[in-house]
Protein backbone atom coordinates (compact mmCIF):
# COMPACT_ATOMS: atom_id res chain seq x y z
CA UNK A 1 0.00 0.00 0.00
CA UNK A 2 2.82 2.92 0.86
CA UNK A 3 4.68 1.70 -2.56
CA UNK A 4 1.50 2.11 -4.33
CA UNK A 5 0.57 5.27 -2.91
CA UNK A 6 4.15 6.63 -3.05
CA UNK A 7 4.07 5.78 -6.76
CA UNK A 8 0.50 7.53 -7.40
CA UNK A 9 2.25 10.61 -5.37
CA UNK A 10 5.03 10.64 -8.11
CA UNK A 11 2.88 10.24 -11.21
CA UNK A 12 0.73 13.20 -10.07
CA UNK A 13 3.50 15.80 -9.57
CA UNK A 14 5.59 14.94 -12.29
CA UNK A 15 3.94 17.19 -14.95
CA UNK A 16 3.87 19.97 -12.96
CA UNK A 17 7.88 19.02 -12.61
CA UNK A 18 8.11 19.35 -15.78
CA UNK A 19 6.72 22.81 -16.04
CA UNK A 20 8.59 23.70 -13.01
CA UNK A 21 11.85 22.67 -14.12
CA UNK A 22 12.98 25.69 -16.39
CA UNK A 23 11.34 28.01 -14.02
CA UNK A 24 13.96 27.15 -11.09
CA UNK A 25 16.50 27.09 -13.58
CA UNK A 26 15.55 30.87 -14.63
CA UNK A 27 15.78 31.83 -10.22
CA UNK A 28 19.34 29.41 -10.48
CA UNK A 29 21.03 31.74 -13.30
CA UNK A 30 19.51 34.39 -11.97
CA UNK A 31 20.65 33.85 -8.44
CA UNK A 32 24.43 34.18 -9.91
CA UNK A 33 23.65 36.99 -11.78
CA UNK A 34 22.30 38.68 -8.10
CA UNK A 35 25.73 37.90 -6.89
CA UNK A 36 25.65 34.25 -5.50
CA UNK A 37 28.06 31.48 -5.78
CA UNK A 38 26.41 28.12 -6.81
CA UNK A 39 26.79 26.78 -3.57
CA UNK A 40 24.45 29.97 -1.77
CA UNK A 41 22.24 29.38 -4.70
CA UNK A 42 21.14 25.83 -4.36
CA UNK A 43 21.12 25.68 -0.59
CA UNK A 44 18.90 28.79 -1.43
CA UNK A 45 16.88 26.54 -3.25
CA UNK A 46 17.46 23.73 -0.68
CA UNK A 47 15.23 26.09 2.35
CA UNK A 48 13.54 28.32 0.65
CA UNK A 49 11.45 26.59 -1.96
CA UNK A 50 9.59 29.57 -2.74
CA UNK A 51 9.72 30.20 -6.91
CA UNK A 52 7.54 33.14 -7.11
CA UNK A 53 9.18 34.01 -3.64
CA UNK A 54 13.04 33.61 -5.06
CA UNK A 55 12.02 35.82 -7.66
CA UNK A 56 10.84 38.70 -5.62
CA UNK A 57 13.87 38.50 -3.37
CA UNK A 58 16.21 38.11 -5.85
CA UNK A 59 14.77 41.39 -7.60
CA UNK A 60 14.80 43.47 -4.71
CA UNK A 61 17.37 42.31 -3.87
CA UNK A 62 19.13 43.46 -6.82
CA UNK A 63 17.86 47.11 -6.76
CA UNK A 64 19.24 47.23 -3.24
CA UNK A 65 16.32 46.71 -0.95
CA UNK A 66 16.63 46.06 2.69
CA UNK A 67 16.71 42.68 4.23
CA UNK A 68 13.40 43.85 6.20
CA UNK A 69 11.85 44.84 3.02
CA UNK A 70 12.75 41.33 1.91
CA UNK A 71 11.36 39.74 4.32
CA UNK A 72 8.00 41.30 4.72
CA UNK A 73 7.32 41.09 0.84
CA UNK A 74 8.27 37.76 0.91
CA UNK A 75 6.26 36.98 3.71
CA UNK A 76 2.83 38.54 2.40
CA UNK A 77 3.67 36.83 -1.38
CA UNK A 78 3.57 33.15 -0.10
CA UNK A 79 0.05 34.06 2.88
CA UNK A 80 -1.70 32.26 0.48
CA UNK A 81 -0.10 29.42 2.00
CA UNK A 82 -2.02 29.56 5.00
CA UNK A 83 -5.41 29.14 2.69
CA UNK A 84 -3.51 25.81 1.98
CA UNK A 85 -2.88 24.86 5.03
CA UNK A 86 -6.65 25.72 6.49
CA UNK A 87 -7.30 23.38 3.54
CA UNK A 88 -5.55 20.37 4.54
CA UNK A 89 -5.38 20.82 8.76
CA UNK A 90 -8.83 18.84 8.58
CA UNK A 91 -7.45 15.81 6.81
CA UNK A 92 -4.28 15.63 8.43
CA UNK A 93 -4.74 16.45 12.43
CA UNK A 94 -4.29 12.99 13.47
CA UNK A 95 -0.90 13.10 12.09
CA UNK A 96 2.13 13.37 14.09
CA UNK A 97 3.47 16.57 15.13
CA UNK A 98 6.79 15.54 12.74
CA UNK A 99 5.14 14.67 10.08
CA UNK A 100 2.60 17.71 10.15
CA UNK A 101 5.96 20.08 9.92
CA UNK A 102 7.43 18.37 7.02
CA UNK A 103 4.60 18.51 5.34
CA UNK A 104 4.48 22.34 5.76
CA UNK A 105 7.65 22.73 4.64
CA UNK A 106 6.73 21.35 1.33
CA UNK A 107 3.38 23.09 0.79
CA UNK A 108 3.86 24.80 -2.22
CA UNK A 109 0.95 25.40 -4.81
CA UNK A 110 1.85 22.38 -7.57
CA UNK A 111 2.08 20.26 -4.26
CA UNK A 112 -1.54 21.61 -3.16
CA UNK A 113 -2.67 21.27 -6.44
CA UNK A 114 -1.86 17.79 -7.17
CA UNK A 115 -2.75 16.00 -3.59
CA UNK A 116 -5.68 17.95 -2.22
CA UNK A 117 -8.12 15.42 -4.24
CA UNK A 118 -6.23 12.32 -2.84
CA UNK A 119 -6.39 14.04 0.81
CA UNK A 120 -10.21 14.62 0.73
CA UNK A 121 -10.73 10.70 0.17
CA UNK A 122 -9.23 10.06 3.80
CA UNK A 123 -7.40 7.04 2.84
CA UNK A 124 -5.29 5.49 5.35
CA UNK A 125 -2.24 6.19 4.53
CA UNK A 126 -2.46 8.60 2.36
CA UNK A 127 0.14 11.08 3.64
CA UNK A 128 2.50 8.91 1.60
CA UNK A 129 1.14 10.09 -1.34
CA UNK A 130 1.58 13.64 -0.25
CA UNK A 131 5.03 13.23 0.92
CA UNK A 132 6.27 11.19 -2.22
CA UNK A 133 4.81 14.37 -4.23
CA UNK A 134 6.72 16.66 -2.39
CA UNK A 135 10.03 15.14 -2.39
CA UNK A 136 9.65 14.34 -5.82
CA UNK A 137 8.64 17.56 -6.70
CA UNK A 138 11.36 19.28 -4.11
CA UNK A 139 14.07 17.19 -5.66
CA UNK A 140 13.13 18.28 -9.32
CA UNK A 141 13.43 22.18 -7.80
CA UNK A 142 16.72 21.87 -6.28
CA UNK A 143 18.45 19.81 -9.20
CA UNK A 144 17.00 23.00 -11.64
CA UNK A 145 17.97 25.29 -9.80
CA UNK A 146 21.50 24.03 -9.24
CA UNK A 147 21.44 23.70 -13.35
CA UNK A 148 20.58 26.79 -14.11
CA UNK A 149 23.73 28.40 -11.39
CA UNK A 150 25.80 25.75 -13.28
CA UNK A 151 25.07 26.48 -17.06
CA UNK A 152 22.14 29.24 -17.36
CA UNK A 153 24.04 31.99 -15.80
CA UNK A 154 25.76 31.96 -19.74
CA UNK A 155 22.68 33.49 -20.79
CA UNK A 156 22.55 36.84 -19.05
CA UNK A 157 19.18 37.85 -20.83
CA UNK A 158 17.49 34.42 -19.74
CA UNK A 159 14.66 35.58 -17.34
CA UNK A 160 12.94 37.35 -20.16
CA UNK A 161 12.97 34.10 -22.49
CA UNK A 162 9.42 33.57 -20.95
CA UNK A 163 10.68 29.56 -19.62
CA UNK A 164 8.63 29.98 -16.74
CA UNK A 165 5.12 29.89 -18.79
CA UNK A 166 5.54 26.21 -18.75
CA UNK A 167 4.84 25.81 -14.70
CA UNK A 168 2.09 28.60 -15.28
CA UNK A 169 0.67 26.01 -18.05
CA UNK A 170 1.09 22.72 -16.04
CA UNK A 171 -0.38 24.23 -12.83
CA UNK A 172 -3.39 25.10 -15.41
CA UNK A 173 -3.81 21.91 -16.57
CA UNK A 174 -3.92 20.50 -12.84
CA UNK A 175 -6.25 23.10 -11.22
CA UNK A 176 -8.93 23.44 -13.68
CA UNK A 177 -10.38 19.79 -13.43
CA UNK A 178 -10.88 20.30 -10.02
CA UNK A 179 -12.99 23.73 -10.35
CA UNK A 180 -16.84 21.72 -10.49
CA UNK A 181 -18.58 22.90 -7.87
CA UNK A 182 -20.53 26.41 -7.76
CA UNK A 183 -18.58 27.98 -4.80
CA UNK A 184 -15.23 26.99 -6.91
CA UNK A 185 -16.20 28.44 -10.19
CA UNK A 186 -17.48 31.24 -8.51
CA UNK A 187 -13.89 31.60 -6.67
CA UNK A 188 -11.94 31.08 -9.49
CA UNK A 189 -13.96 33.81 -12.07
CA UNK A 190 -13.54 36.31 -8.89
CA UNK A 191 -10.21 35.51 -8.26
CA UNK A 192 -8.87 35.40 -11.54
CA UNK A 193 -10.86 38.88 -12.58
CA UNK A 194 -9.29 40.54 -9.57
CA UNK A 195 -6.03 39.52 -10.10
CA UNK A 196 -6.00 41.12 -13.49
CA UNK A 197 -7.57 44.28 -12.40
CA UNK A 198 -4.85 44.64 -9.46
CA UNK A 199 -1.57 43.18 -11.99
CA UNK A 200 -0.47 46.66 -11.72
CA UNK A 201 0.13 46.79 -7.87
CA UNK A 202 4.06 46.22 -6.68
CA UNK A 203 5.46 43.11 -5.50
CA UNK A 204 2.80 40.58 -6.13
CA UNK A 205 0.16 41.67 -3.91
CA UNK A 206 -2.56 42.04 -6.64
CA UNK A 207 -2.39 37.98 -5.95
CA UNK A 208 -2.48 37.88 -2.28
CA UNK A 209 -5.75 40.31 -2.62
CA UNK A 210 -6.76 38.62 -5.47
CA UNK A 211 -6.90 35.20 -3.56
CA UNK A 212 -8.11 36.44 -0.41
CA UNK A 213 -11.06 38.27 -2.65
CA UNK A 214 -11.22 34.23 -4.08
CA UNK A 215 -11.99 32.76 -0.88
CA UNK A 216 -14.11 35.21 0.12
CA UNK A 217 -16.37 35.14 -3.07
CA UNK A 218 -16.21 31.31 -2.60
CA UNK A 219 -17.26 30.83 1.03
CA UNK A 220 -20.38 33.61 0.58
CA UNK A 221 -21.72 31.25 -2.29
CA UNK A 222 -20.90 28.13 -0.15
CA UNK A 223 -23.20 30.46 2.72
CA UNK A 224 -26.13 31.08 -0.14
CA UNK A 225 -25.77 27.06 -1.03
CA UNK A 226 -26.63 26.05 2.69
CA UNK A 227 -29.48 28.75 2.94
CA UNK A 228 -31.14 27.01 -0.29
CA UNK A 229 -30.60 23.73 1.29
CA UNK A 230 -32.06 24.12 4.38
CA UNK A 231 -35.05 26.21 2.32
CA UNK A 232 -36.06 23.41 0.61
CA UNK A 233 -35.64 20.99 3.11
CA UNK A 234 -38.08 22.95 5.16
CA UNK A 235 -40.49 23.20 2.21
CA UNK A 236 -40.03 19.72 1.86
CA UNK A 237 -41.04 18.98 5.56
CA UNK A 238 -43.97 21.55 5.40
CA UNK A 239 -45.04 19.66 2.17
CA UNK A 240 -45.09 16.29 3.53
CA UNK A 241 -46.73 17.13 6.58
CA UNK A 242 -49.76 18.81 4.92
CA UNK A 243 -50.28 16.10 2.62
CA UNK A 244 -50.18 13.82 5.79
Amino acid sequence: MKKKLMSAGFKAIAPLCIGAFPFSFIVGAVSIQAGMDIMQSTLWAFTVFAGSAQMVALGLFQSGASMAVIMLTTFIINLRHVLYSASLSEHAKEYPLHIRMLMSYGLTDEVYASTITEFRKEKEGRHWFYLAAMFGFWGNWVLANLMGALVGSSFPDIANYGLEFAMVAAFIAIVIPQVKSRECIVAAVVATISGILLSGLPHSLGLVIAAAIGVLAGYQMDLATEKEQRKHQEENQVTEAEGA
